[in-house]
């Protein structure tokens, strides 16, 4: 019924050796960037056209990124849904900016035009049903973590679209998004668009730790500081616990600290689904 497995791990550093053991595709296609665009202060979104117009991948999947002249194998999530690369044979990638050979590359010599090899691979996705019910969803991003689940979160958007497909739907989904600065809180426009269009089964909550300027300009008191447990346990307390999936994506210690919080509080650990950053 479900398409996923419980544990990922992604990698800033020698991504190749920390996902040996990950699934790969075995084929790779040539992709070209077709546009370069400041998504924050830190990180640049790339859209990549595909030229296999038979590349498939599950929401929630990386690529490897195989750069000219560039040793070391670029692991980055897509944030776009499956969709995107059936109806026009792009990819969107949202990448930090870091000393990492992959990331220095996009952030100082990558241009519109470049050519990349790809190769889908990754154990953390969710290939949601079309014809049964979907359970509650809830989805815990920090900083460029956001990037499977948005992919996630898009690829349900098309089942929302789908004509009578109203009861398979969740009843309810809930994103926890956080990061140091209020800047930095990704693709806000598209969560405000999914807001928009799910009124009454999207809830959307956001948390910056390290805010700088004046605590007046955020919306709420609870939005400054990390996720704590009673703001889980408020999103846990209003789905069915055992009609319930966790995805979590973000640095290694803010993934380890929520699945521990979650099964304290009953989640089973089939419920939790999560990849680490590094």
């Amino acid at each position: 019924m479900f398409s996923f497995k419980r544990k990922a791990v992604t990698a800033v550093g020698d991504h190749f050796k920390r996902t040996i053991k990950s699934y790969r595709q075995y084929a790779m296609s040539d992709a070209s960037v077709i546009k370069i665009e400041v998504l924050s202060p830190t990180v640049l979104g790339l859209k990549l056209r595909v030229d296999d117009r038979n590349l498939t991948f599950f929401a929630g999947q990386w690529v490897d990124v195989f750069i000219p002249n560039i040793t070391q194998v670029g692991g980055f999530s897509m944030c776009s849904p499956p969709s995107l690369m059936e109806n026009s044979q792009q990819i969107d990638l949202a990448i930090k900016k870091s000393s990492w050979p992959p990331s220095e590359w996009v952030h100082s010599r990558c241009r519109a035009g470049d050519k990349v090899q790809i190769r889908v691979g990754g154990d953390f996705y969710y290939d949601p049903p079309s014809n049964s019910q979907i359970p509650d969803l809830v989805f815990i991003a920090g900083g460029v973590g956001i990037n499977p689940l948005l992919s996630i979160m898009l690829q349900l958007k098309t089942l929302f679209q789908i004509k009578g497909n109203e009861d398979n739907l969740p009843k309810r989904i809930t994103l926890l998004q956080c990061a140091k600065q209020k800047e930095e809180l990704l693709f806000q426009e598209t969560i405000s668009e999914l807001k928009n269009m799910l009124p009454k089964s999207f809830d959307y909550h956001y948390f910056v730790t390290r805010p700088t300027g004046s605590i007046e300009e955020y919306e709420d008191t609870r939005n400054v500081g990390r996720i704590n447990e009673e703001d889980l346990a408020m999103v846990i307390n209003k789905s069915q616990i055992d009609n319930l999936i966790c995805f979590i994506c973000g640095p290694p210690p803010m993934t380890d600290h929520f699945c521990s919080k979650l099964r304290n509080m009953g989640v089973l650990p089939s419920q939790i689904k999560y990849e680490k950053w590094w």
